[in-house]
């Protein structure tokens, strides 16, 4: 049956690397010119298609299902999608755009359409709808043209279902009592309010806070408090380590599991809170009703951190353009096979790959930037191929960032992890503080005394800990162990809770009989629910707990390599003492070790402040 081609070009007046990111936003394209949604169903079990859904949808009256195959594209320059159709009026649909930049620095963009009726008589309907979708398209990358050159409104403005103002107001009114910051309170409210649909399907606080110039964590503080309102709700979502989608949302981490797959990648991976959960919201019914319906899940702007991606037939070739900018990335392939991709400008202009049962080889490639790389596909199996980015910042709240809030422990103490279930975090920092000198203050000071001082140094680390990200995540005796998501924030913590304990040994009955000691690790953590609440525990934690041991009073004890990653600000408040190497049960290598003071005199300082005031 001979298909029916539709093409339009059109010269937009930004480049193609600016206009790439509206362009290929396919799921808000769809729902802008009325699409009715679609229904996404994985395929058959042990299907070995590049298929990845099939979609139930509908377009022109008519019901229609097919197998969605990924998409493909190259980053800026092009991107496509094929459709094979299981019911409807066609056979198959195929789109793609193609950007060209023009001789004054814009793009010629190219859109065509080809659709094969699955009927002769079909045909001059089939013509006319493609006609209409193509002339749709057409219109939206004007749209986005007038937006980028003229500052003209964003085409996906609309449709936009209505917002309850009263609960808006109050929303607004009740976070102020909270403390939170105003122009973040603002851009909240203002988001929910005037948000297309689309952006509010799922919200990602520090994105919001990103496209806005804000405080990321004042933005997610303030998204946990209005979850406590009733304005929004938390979804956590099981995100593929690969592919970056979303699999799967669940309201409680209780939810979770030790394990997922995805159905883009034919992937099955372990969740790790740090890599594969996060926090996600949507807003509550009562404030606005939102069409949660997806439109499209494929696509490059679900995934900007992959450059290229294609589909390769059994025993084909494909050339894959390189990236254009140096630096390390990967090639990865349906199912799990990886190699590593170094582009350099002293590489060679061609590489070579093949794909064999479940491996690439050579499992290391090298290319030069915008070099060709040819991958051959020796299975039996249709699969695509991508280049993804390493190191690509997705500005994610991660579960693992967000249960090391205290803010997140306090409003959502009842949202904890299956007992029976430990999840891994790839890095946590952990920090152990030890007040000295407590047991001889029992008996100098008597009990009350000594209970009261020990328990007031309590509120003063704890607030330092809470200011600078961190949580502590429970005391033992007269120690605390407090959680981070990265060392330097931990080491940083450390310092002030020095500098904060000084001050208070001054100002506190008895304080002059304690001295405080702390020692930070970082490493692989598992985290659980222990005693109601979320703990961690493993080797990084054992040596943390050693550490610190290992410290003298007023001294923090840390590893040698996160000094050498301090800022030079940071590394001004230390006074370098020494280097040393302990071992650790458990650990192999030894730890090298930097014992460190404060760079000043607080104490006597803060007697000074005290005697001029």
């Amino acid at each position: 049956m001979r298909s029916v081609v539709v093409n339009s070009t059109i010269t937009l007046a930004p480049a193609p690397a600016e206009g790439w990111p509206l362009i290929t936003a396919t799921d808000r394209t769809n729902r802008r010119v009325g699409g009715s949604g679609n229904v996404y169903k994985p395929i058959e079990p042990g299907s070995k298609s590049s298929a990845r859904f099939v979609v139930e949808t509908r377009a022109g009256g008519f019901a229609m299902s097919y197998e969605e195959a990924p998409f493909e594209w190259t980053l800026n320059k092009s991107f496509s999608v094929y459709r094979k159709m299981r019911s409807g009026p066609l056979r198959a649909y195929t789109y793609g755009i193609t950007l060209e930049p023009s001789s004054d620095g814009g793009t010629r963009a190219t859109l065509r359409l080809e659709l094969e009726p699955r009927h002769w008589a079909l045909r001059p309907i089939v013509q006319i709808q493609g006609a209409r979708i193509v002339a749709g398209m057409s219109r939206i990358a004007e749209a986005i043209d007038a937006h980028l050159r003229d500052n003209a409104p964003s085409p996906f403005l609309k449709p936009a279902s209505p917002a309850n103002a009263e609960r808006l107001d109050f929303a607004r009114s009740e976070l102020a009592k909270r403390g939170l910051d105003a122009t973040v309170v603002q851009a909240l409210v203002e988001l929910i309010r005037t948000a297309p649909d689309a952006d509010l399907v799922r919200i990602r606080p520090f994105e919001v806070a990103h496209d806005r110039g804000l405080d990321g964590r004042e933005m997610l503080r303030a998204f946990l408090h209005a979850v406590m309102l009733g304005i929004v709700e938390l979804r956590w979502a099981l995100v593929c380590p690969s592919c970056r989608t979303a699999n799967d949302q669940v309201t409680s981490l209780a939810d979770i599991g030790s394990e997922s797959h995805c159905q883009l990648c034919d992937l099955s991976y372990g969740i790790e809170l740090d890599r594969a959960v996060e926090a996600t919201f949507v807003p509550h019914p009562s404030v606005r009703e939102v069409t949660t319906q997806m439109f499209c899940v494929g696509g490059p702007w679900r995934t900007p951190h992959v450059i290229v991606q294609v589909v390769i037939e059994p025993g084909a070739k494909r050339a894959l353009e390189a990236p254009s900018e140096p630096g390390r990335y990967r090639l990865f392939a349906r199912g799990g096979a990886v190699a590593s991709l170094e582009v350099h400008a002293d590489a060679p202009v061609d590489a070579v790959a093949t794909l064999e049962g479940d491996d690439l080889s050579p499992r290391e490639l090298r290319v030069a930037p915008g070099g060709s790389l040819s991958v051959t596909n020796a299975t039996g199996d249709p699969l695509h191929v991508k280049i993804e980015r390493l190191g690509y910042a997705t500005l994610a709240a991660t579960a693992h960032v967000v249960t090391t809030m205290s803010e997140f422990r306090r409003l959502f103490s009842r949202d904890l992890l299956k007992p029976s279930t430990p999840l891994k975090v790839a890095s946590c920092a952990i920090l152990f503080s030890d007040l000295t000198g407590s047991t001889a203050l029992y008996s100098t000071a008597g009990d009350a005394a000594a209970f009261r001082l020990v328990d007031d140094h309590f509120d003063v680390l704890r607030k330092v800990i809470d200011a600078h990200g961190g949580v502590v995540v429970k005391t033992m005796g007269d120690a605390i162990m407090a959680a981070f998501v990265e060392p330097v924030g931990g080491v940083r913590a450390a310092i002030e809770c020095l500098h904060a304990f000084e001050k208070f040994r001054v100002d506190a009955e008895n304080g002059e009989l304690t001295g405080l000691k702390l020692g930070l690790y970082a490493g692989p953590c598992y985290v659980v629910t222990a005693n109601d609440a979320i703990d961690y525990f493993g080797q990084t934690v054992n040596c943390a707990a050693r550490v610190q041991h290992c410290a003298e009073s007023g001294e923090i004890l840390f590893e040698e390599e996160v000094y050498a990653r301090l800022p030079e600000a940071d590394k001004a408040k230390l006074r370098l003492l020494e280097r040393v190497e302990t071992r650790v049960k458990g650990v192999e290598h030894p730890l090298t070790l930097v014992r460190t003071k404060l760079a000043v005199d607080v104490v006597s300082d803060h007697r000074a402040v005290r005697a001029a005031g």
